[in-house]
């Protein structure tokens, strides 16, 4: 194949319409009608009225003003022209639109007539000039390849085409030529040229002067690809599937550029029509054409202009792009369009940088020819054109003629024009001297004579280029007046924000994701291997070739629309949803029946203990409640619709009909069931919860998390589900746990997984000490607790009996004892049945239909809620009226935490357990320990704010001191506790890092810091790897105290705390005694007697089977999906995970899973090696990390945040920073004794010797004392309080925040309601208005919209209306706001 460019451009880009036109002789005159005859029906009456105006025809005059009447509905797409791109001005920026000016034209005549000399020097002919600059021998680009060249040439087919009538009568006697003859005449011969056909302003009927017609659409639309009429799109379209005919592109033969990008429409296309079966050809089409449109633009400005103009003329100009957020600079006020001075001298140049070389290549495959454009350099711009565009004619010396033809001012009055200067004389050749080489100006003054008269092609292109850049000032210049122009004026532009035609910010970020390289891999079969920088040349060092699976392509999934539809019938949701509600009420009447007749489990039993480690408020069982009837409705829904197709026979095999389940399961969570339920159903009635509208001036955190986020107010709340990196892999798509593995086999038993990879081996760690794990515990108290479901009355059904499931509780789900278990006998010896470990489904709380999820009993942030609690009413009972946290006097020491008799599970002889804001707080020594020095705490802050602010009621005192506790807890979690958890590494490269001074600036109100359900149920489930057995004590000489404290015996067993100096024991215990290693070992303590009764012989339970059970539970996806959504290689064998994980614990692995698909993701993250400097693997790293950035990155109270509302002071801030878990421990003990500085790390004489208390950095509370300041935000003239939003025009919203006004556009879904509510010329002023609701206002108007001008929009779906956690695509897991998961495996230990 040869890249034969001649043919392309002889019709492709001017689009010279060959006409045969009889000849006219001037005595007759000059017939409009006939020469404009043959031109295509859209542009005559253009040419006519434009030449009849030039003429001075006053009838025309007088009917132009009324001419531009268009109705402009709200639009998703373009139109093929570029009509109503614009809505008060329909006609700007269409095809057959004249060009714009950036100065008035120079006619010979003033008016009309080309260009001619202004001094006594004759213009020399542009074949002359063209000779004489040719003579300058062409030069290859040290830097560019020729594809700049071809993208150059592709802009100038989208932007600017003229159209010329083919003249066969110019070269005859003067007298006898048509007066639109401009011949070039040069040494008695002569070449046929046709002025450039006219156009004018439809809404500007005043002549001035000649304007020159643009054949193509104003915008950077992809016209060049699809074409500019819809004739040119039809026959462009197979109309099957959204697919283009590639060989029906001319162009496609010669550029390889245009056959890449309608290969890249097509591999759109067809997946859109994938993801959504239900859109028409039209849809798909449209959209797709869109989608490649939007890629143009942002290859356009973020690769081609910086190259061609240079990084810092885009960088610091109106072509830089957003880097985030939208684009909010549209006006519909300025006219779009091409100048004609860019049309005509300046993209032409770029044609140029094709070189000549490019005509003499050929190619044997389509992979060949690009490969040619990415290797071979580009051409220095010059007078070098080897692209023939008519016959007879250098392209070069015509495009210096076309110039003249259009009266294109010369090149001085654009130095003056770019350079904001006026010559006081006449320019002189010594004014050219800054920007062309003595050498080319000696060339000019040969030609010229007068500077005034060079044309401005010849002299920009003669210019220096500007540092970093291709071209010259002048270019330079006058490009970025075009480009920015075509942003401003286009209402479709991909970054903009006004509805319908916008894309969603996910979209756009998808956009943003694609690179020329990658577009040209996704669509060249062959290829292999391209630069990053297609543009540039191929560089070893900055700019070597990788392969294509390397780049990242746009995912298609954010364009999925389910067809909810399909089959979804009215009748079938009423019989769903009915016979879901017998399924609730069966159960309700099965619960009675167990409790009536078997009762419940005594909450003081090992199952009882276990059960109120996880025991559900009576909010989360009402919430259930209702979750359980949209579970089973779900249930039913999935399986009618499994059935019906099954009857239709679309499927015919197992693996279909899965994959229909799981599409079908997650597309009902859109499915809008409220007008089906009674309201009842919905309104719960929590007690104690938040649920009213916020108020963005509150200064302080709501207990339950409500309103955090102004924007979505249930973000982060206690009550709301675990949301998901992955999706749920439910066996039955909704809430059946996984238990069958890839293969079809069932997975291995947890409690022989526990048994095979988690052994009782110790290990103690060479650096941290137990605290890491006390800390990791109460840490996870604060932002997680998934709650079981309970039976009748709240009691506790027992799910020991293997059995259970069916004669006890449909959600038991016990773990078997496998034969051979080397702690569990597989039979009771007394029943001869077999033995199982209780398990206890958790409880869901999604609120729609589809897949279940679980509730979060806590509020997600990092708030404290585990001291002050998750809700007011379990704040009433620790707070005390005095701004103090309620105690229980110790006779001999400081406070300890409250006691009541109320806790059923509660141990103790004396029948009175502690309580906090969490309901585990007496389930072990160490959490009871840590829980009690925080509530000190806050009394101590109480106290000290007390003393320098005495003026502060109790409400306030409490707030503030509970501020500074819970600014402390996060200052210690993210200096102290991340960074060995994971490492600097990861704590630099997921952006965990504190700020030294200052405030953070990164809040995102967009962002879900739900808490991850894989982090819930897996990740941070780590802690018990940490466990000892016991809990050491020592005295204030770090003498150890006999005995420790034995875990078993000390389950909600609290008595030992009213021992004297025992807290202190506990903490000088757990600061100086090592933890155990963070591996696959863990302590048979929790994996054979978590929570034992010593009584009863096997009672205790295995938490590591539990751990995995919970997992299944959830529906957590396997390991591997969680390797490959961390970065890590997706293992295809066993073998594959021998870099993370160590192979003798493979080899266990491997006798245990069928396939490494198989492997649950807690087993296989606690078997992996740890990250340098951390003590966990990378995959349970990135989970880990990834959690903690959402909690710092979505709250709006988090401490360092800059919101003047919320904030801390400097001065405040500065002493927050000295908060250290050794002070806070310090500060409260009994005994004000030594202390090392880190109590995470072993005591060491030089790394972290024990110093004495006092000599820790204390905080000077005199920071505290009252300064605090209020500014607002001014919108439209109204000034508005921080937190506040306002309307300053009426399709426009705003809210002040600590970063200024934040605005965004509102969708109009009814015009007639807007036209009501605001006056016209209100609407009129806003664009957004304007865009959507325009058409209604415009001067003659009929008001109705005219049917088929764009495709149909896509069919309406069900909108839900139910709160609920988003959902994830495994490609794309979570929006982070285009953050990519780090990968972590180089920085994993050997």
């Amino acid at each position: 194949m040869e890249l034969r460019y001649s043919s392309r451009f002889s019709i492709a880009w001017m689009l010279l319409i060959v006409v045969v036109v009889p000849f006219i002789e001037a005595a007759i005159g000059f017939n409009i009608s006939t020469y404009t005859n043959n031109l295509p029906e859209d542009v005559k009456p253009t040419v006519q009225k434009a030449f009849k105006m030039e003429r001075n025809d006053a009838p025309w005059t007088e009917k132009c003003i009324a001419e531009d009447n268009f109705n402009c509905p709200p639009s998703k797409f373009r139109t093929a022209t570029g009509e109503c791109n614009n809505v008060r001005h329909p006609t700007w920026g269409i095809r057959g639109a004249p060009f714009l000016r950036l100065l008035p034209p120079i006619y010979a005549d003033g008016k009309s007539q080309p260009k001619s000399s202004f001094t006594t020097f004759p213009l020399p002919t542009p074949q002359d000039v063209a000779v004489a600059l040719q003579r300058i021998p062409a030069r290859t680009h040290d830097s560019v390849t020729a594809l700049l060249g071809a993208w150059g040439e592709l802009l100038l087919h989208d932007l600017a085409s003229t159209g010329n009538l083919k003249g066969r009568d110019c070269c005859k006697d003067k007298g006898k030529r048509n007066q639109e003859c401009y011949p070039l005449i040069q040494n008695g011969n002569c070449i046929e040229y046709m002025r450039t056909l006219p156009s004018m302003d439809k809404e500007n009927c005043q002549f001035a002067y000649r304007n020159q017609m643009n054949l193509a659409s104003s915008f950077l639309d992809a016209s060049a690809i699809y074409g500019n009429t819809d004739q040119a799109v039809e026959q462009l379209r197979t109309y099957d599937a959204g697919l283009v005919n590639v060989s029906a592109c001319s162009s496609c033969r010669s550029n390889a550029l245009y056959s890449a990008i309608l290969r890249e429409h097509n591999r759109i296309a067809v997946g859109l029509a994938r993801l959504n079966r239900h859109w028409t050809d039209d849809i798909v089409f449209y959209e797709s054409k869109r989608i490649v449109t939007a890629e143009i633009q942002h290859i356009t400005y973020n690769e081609f202009l910086p190259i061609l103009l240079g990084e810092e003329s885009t960088s610091n100009s109106e072509l830089k792009l957003q880097t985030h957020g939208r684009y909010a600079k549209y006006s519909s006020s300025k006219k779009a369009g091409i100048y004609n001075e860019v049309a005509m001298g300046v993209l032409p140049a770029l044609l140029s940088m094709l070189p000549n070389r490019l005509k003499n290549e050929t190619a044997a495959s389509f992979a060949e020819m690009v490969d040619i454009l990415i290797t071979l350099p580009g051409q220095v711009p010059s007078m070098h054109m080897m692209v023939p565009l008519r016959s007879n004619w250098d392209t070069s010396a015509l495009f210096i003629h076309m110039a003249r033809d259009h009266g294109i001012p010369g090149y001085t009055n654009w130095i003056q024009y770019c350079s904001n200067i006026t010559y006081p004389t006449r320019p002189d050749f010594d004014d050219l001297t800054a920007n062309i080489r003595p050498e080319n100006i000696q060339i000019l003054k040969r030609l010229y004579g007068s500077a005034e008269n060079i044309d401005l092609l010849v002299g920009a292109l003669l210019e220096t280029p500007l540092p970093g850049a291709v071209v010259g000032p002048t270019f330079n210049c006058l490009l970025k007046e075009q480009f920015s122009l075509l942003k401003e004026t286009d209402r479709f532009w991909y970054e903009n924000d006004i509805p319908p035609s916008s894309l969603s910010m996910q979209q756009l970020k998808e956009i943003k994701k694609i690179s020329l390289a990658g577009l040209l891999c996704a669509n060249t079969d062959d290829l292999g291997r391209i630069q990053p920088k297609a543009f540039v040349q191929e560089d070893v060092f900055l700019n070597t070739r990788i392969t294509c699976d390397q780049y990242t392509m746009s995912d298609l999934s954010e364009w999925a629309e389910m067809d909810y539809m399909a089959d979804l019938s009215d009748d079938l949701l009423m019989e769903a949803l009915a016979k879901a509600e017998q399924e609730v009420l069966a159960r309700r009447k099965m619960e009675y029946k167990v409790y009536t007749e078997i009762g419940g489990v005594d909450p003081k039993s090992p199952q009882g203990i276990a059960a109120s480690f996880s025991k559900a408020n009576k909010n989360a069982l009402k919430l259930a409640n209702t979750s359980l009837l949209f579970e089973f409705a779900s249930n039913e829904i999935v399986n009618t619709l499994l059935h019906t197709r099954r009857r239709r026979q679309l499927f015919d095999n197992h693996a279909f009909a899965s994959v229909f389940r799981d599409d079908i399961s997650e597309g009902l969570q859109n499915v809008d069931i409220s007008s089906f339920i009674p309201q009842h159903i919905f309104d719960l009635d929590l007690q104690c919860e938040d649920n009213g509208p916020c108020d963005p001036t509150a200064p302080y955190r709501s207990y339950t998390g409500h309103c955090n986020n102004l924007k979505h107010p249930k973000y982060g709340q206690s009550l709301t589900t675990f949301i998901r990196l992955l999706p749920s892999a439910y066996d039955d798509g909704i809430s059946k746990p996984r238990r069958i593995g890839v293969t079809g086999i069932p997975l291995p038993n947890p409690r022989l997984i526990s048994r095979s990879i988690h052994p009782d081996i110790s290990n103690l760690h060479k650096r941290y000490t137990l605290m890491v794990m006390q800390y990791a515990q109460f840490l996870d108290h604060d932002i997680s607790f998934t709650p079981v479901h309970k039976g009748f009355d709240e009691s506790i059904p027992s799910c020991r009996s293997c059995d259970s499931p069916i004669t006890v509780h449909p959600e038991c789900d016990p773990i078997p004892i496998p034969r051979g278990d080397s702690h569990y006998p597989e039979f009771n010896v007394t029943t001869g049945k077999e033995i199982c470990l209780p398990f206890m489904r958790s409880l869901p709380g999604q609120q729609h239909l589809g897949p279940r999820e679980q509730v979060n009993q806590n509020s997600a942030f990092l708030d404290g809620s585990m001291i002050y609690g998750s809700n007011h009413c379990t704040l009433s009972k620790l707070k005390s009226p005095n701004g103090k946290m309620n105690v229980t006097q110790h006779p001999r020491g400081k406070d300890l935490l409250p006691r009541d008799d109320k806790q059923t599970e509660c141990r103790s002889e004396s029948g009175l357990c502690f309580i906090a804001g969490d309901g585990r707080a007496s389930e072990q020594p160490g959490l009871l320990m840590i829980h009690t020095f925080y509530m000190r705490e806050h009394n101590r802050v109480m106290e000290a704010l007390n003393r320098v602010n005495p003026h502060w009621d109790d409400h306030k005192v409490f707030e503030e001191s509970r501020k500074i506790v819970v600014a402390g807890l996060q200052h210690v979690t993210y200096n102290e506790f991340l960074p060995r958890l994971l490492g600097w590494n990861a704590v630099n490269l997921y952006g965990l890092k504190l700020l030294p001074q200052g405030y953070y600036k990164e809040y995102n109100p967009n962002c879900n810091p739900s808490v991850f359900t894989e982090f819930a149920s897996a990740a941070y489930r780590i802690g018990h790897s940490l466990l000892r057995p016991h809990i050491p004590r020592m005295d204030p000489n770090y003498q150890i105290v006999e005995p420790p404290l034995l875990l078993r015996d000390f389950f909600f067993n609290t008595d030992y705390m009213m021992n004297d100096g025992l807290i202190d024991q506990m903490a000088r215990g757990l600061v100086s005694t090592p933890m155990e290693t963070l591996d696959q070992f863990i302590t048979g303590e929790v994996t054979n007697h978590l929570f034992e009764d010593k009584k009863i012989p096997f009672s205790g339970v295995d938490l590591v089977a539990l751990n995995i059970k919970r997992a299944r539970d959830h529906g957590v996806p396997s390991y591997n999906n969680y390797r490959a959504l961390c970065n890590l290689k997706r293992a295809t064998s066993f073998e594959d995970l021998a870099r993370e994980i160590p192979i003798e614990i493979i080899q266990r692995l491997k006798a245990i899973y069928p396939t490494v698909d198989d492997i649950d993701l807690f087993p296989g993250g606690m078997s992996e090696r740890p990250l340098k400097g951390g003590i966990i693997g990378p995959t349970f790293g990135c989970i880990i990390a990834t959690q903690f950035r959402q909690l710092r990155k979505c709250d709006r109270f988090w401490y360092e945040n800059e919101d003047p509302l919320v904030r801390f002071t400097e001065a405040q801030l500065a002493e927050v920073r000295k908060v250290t878990l050794a002070k806070i421990l310090c500060e409260n003990t009994d005994v004000y004794s030594d202390m090392q500085r880190s109590v995470f790390d072993l005591p060491s004489n030089f790394l972290n010797p024990r110093v004495p208390c006092h000599s820790l950095p204390s905080i000077d509370f005199n920071a505290w004392r009252d300064t605090t300041t209020r500014q607002g935000c001014n919108f439209a003239g109204r000034r508005v309080r921080i937190g506040d939003s306002a309307f300053p025009s009426p399709c426009t919203s705003c809210i002040c925040t600590s970063d200024g006004g934040s605005c965004a556009s509102l969708k109009i879904n009814d015009c007639s309601q807007l036209l009501r509510e605001w006056s016209r010329d209100a609407i009129l002023q806003d664009e957004v208005c304007t865009a959507q609701c325009g058409f209604l206002l415009r001067e003659g108007s009929r008001g109705d919209i005219p049917f088929g001008l764009v495709p149909p929009p896509p069919r309406a779906v069900r909108n839900r209306n139910i709160n609920r956690a988003p959902r994830f695509p495994s490609s794309s897991p979570f929006d982070f706001n285009d953050f990519k998961f780090p990968d972590l495996s180089s920085y994993i230990s050997k």
